[in-house]
């Protein structure tokens, strides 16, 4: 959070103007006035924050200037015209965007954290590699990571902003759904260590490309402080691309080559966790992993050349990485109202992180997999959804089950065993009348397919629609 941030400052640092009221015109002081936090949202204000009114197509955050003063703000941005009256009752500030503004708050609240800063993007695992980075850093630090999904050009910001005197690293997790995103969030977050976990077909509408994919991802890498690290996955086709473009600093390489920096054999998954051999500066280690997947090793990976380059020992990469817990909608154990095992992955879906999902899912000896719709695959989304019902054929899962008109095509391809539902609740209701004890269910699909109604269903015995 800001820490007493006076009105004068402020002004200098989103390189705003003072709105002044009739009374104060030939005032020659700036108002007497200490921000101790950045609130967005008019209902969430604490006593002595600034409000940034953001808008977008369907709101306009400067209607509710007022309802922010009432609730405790002490100043507030615009980038508009709004009634006169408003200056009279706290502080406004005029900028040319709010929402830039916003970004200007959160770096300069980042320049003043001393603390390792990691940044973490990638087509899939970013929560994954923030949640173990988070278990790993707190071995040693008392760390704030990105919460939730903040991680757009929204929630970045508002991230660093949260950055607290006691914290002493962060881990910011960056999404992106267009070109040029990540470079707008990670100028203001400056890591020591940017990771790329991979490059996938992944809001391909947003990027045009896989290509526009991998270029996006890249950008953090332009925004590595001078003599920090850039950690790149050695197995991604895309590698040389991104070793390339970071050759201004230092690299890592992780993966499952014998040429990556830090790699793990004798790998061995289950439907409880993962074993492998950890080999990192001449050393090997045992570690048991309790995330699933071996997607979930590549990840560990990833964290461990991170937490390498900022000069934690094995053991303390060690402890982190088995202390780590899982992420409620990414391969989540749940237990389903008749007994089964619900593997709830319905947070979101890519064809990569649907193939990751399918190889936990195919060491169940009953294997129930559940799609919804996988959104923004651009021109090739029906053939990147028979692709999923293939390979799900190919690595013997039993039964599919899919809803979502894209979806079709899923089960067309995976054959005899599929079958396609026009609502969840049809969904639900067949599986409730075909599983049972020690069927494993794996549900996933795009957010907006809504498949964690699936999950709750199978939970409460209830159907959704």
């Amino acid at each position: 959070m800001l820490s007493n941030v006076s009105l004068l400052q402020l002004l200098n640092i989103v390189h705003g103007q003072l709105q002044l009221t009739i009374e104060t015109q030939g005032a020659d002081n700036v108002p007497d006035v200490v921000i101790r936090g950045v609130s967005t949202d008019s209902r969430k204000i604490s006593a002595g924050d600034l409000y940034v009114p953001l808008s977008g197509e369907r709101f306009n955050g400067h209607h509710f200037i007022t309802q922010a003063a009432e609730q405790g703000a002490v100043a507030a941005l615009i980038d508009q015209d709004v009634d006169a009256g408003l200056a009279a009752r706290l502080p406004l500030i005029r900028v040319t965007d709010c929402l830039i503004a916003l970004g200007q708050i959160a770096g300069w609240n980042r320049s003043q954290f001393h603390g390792p800063v990691v940044a973490v993007t990638g087509s899939a695992g970013k929560t994954s590699v923030k949640q173990l980075m988070s278990s790993v850093l707190a071995q040693r630090y008392c760390t704030w990571m990105t919460q939730g999904n903040l991680n757009n050009h929204i929630g970045a910001p508002l991230t660093l902003l949260a950055l607290a005197p006691e914290h002493e690293a962060a881990v910011i997790e960056l999404g992106a759904s267009g070109a040029g995103e990540i470079a707008y969030t990670a100028q203001w977050v400056k890591p020591q260590v940017g990771i790329i976990t991979n490059a996938a077909e992944a809001h391909l509408e947003g990027f045009g490309s896989l290509n526009g994919v991998v270029q996006t991802k890249g950008e953090l890498l332009d925004f590595i402080q001078p003599g920090g690290y850039a950690v790149l996955n050695a197995d991604d086709d895309f590698y040389g691309v991104w070793a390339e473009r970071s050759a201004a600093v230092k690299q890592l390489s992780f993966g499952f080559s014998a040429a990556a920096d830090v790699r793990a054999s004798s790998l061995q998954c289950d439907l409880e966790g993962s074993h492998f051999v950890l080999h990192l500066d001449g050393e090997a280690d045992t570690v048991r992993l309790p995330l699933l997947g071996e997607h979930n090793v590549r990840n560990a990976l990833a964290v461990t050349a991170a937490a390498y380059a900022l000069g934690l020992s094995a053991a303390e990469i060690i402890q982190g990485l088995q202390q780590a817990t899982t992420v409620s909608g990414r391969l989540h154990w749940l237990e389903g109202q008749s007994g089964q095992r619900i593997l709830n992955d319905a947070y979101n879906a890519n064809p990569a992180s649907v193939k990751a999902a399918i190889n936990v899912l195919k060491h169940a000896p009953r294997s129930w997999l559940v799609l919804g719709d996988m959104a923004e695959l651009g021109e090739n989304e029906l053939g990147a959804h028979a692709d999923i019902g293939r390979y799900a054929h190919d690595q013997g899962i039993q039964h599919l089950l899919a809803t979502g008109e894209r979806s079709r095509k899923t089960t067309e391809a995976f054959g005899a065993g599929a079958h396609w539902f026009a609502t969840k609740q049809e969904l639900v209701r067949y599986l409730q009348q075909q599983t049972g004890n020690q069927d494993v269910i794996l549900v996933k699909g795009s957010r907006s397919a809504g498949m964690d109604q699936v999950v709750q269903a199978l939970q409460m015995n209830t159907e959704e629609d």
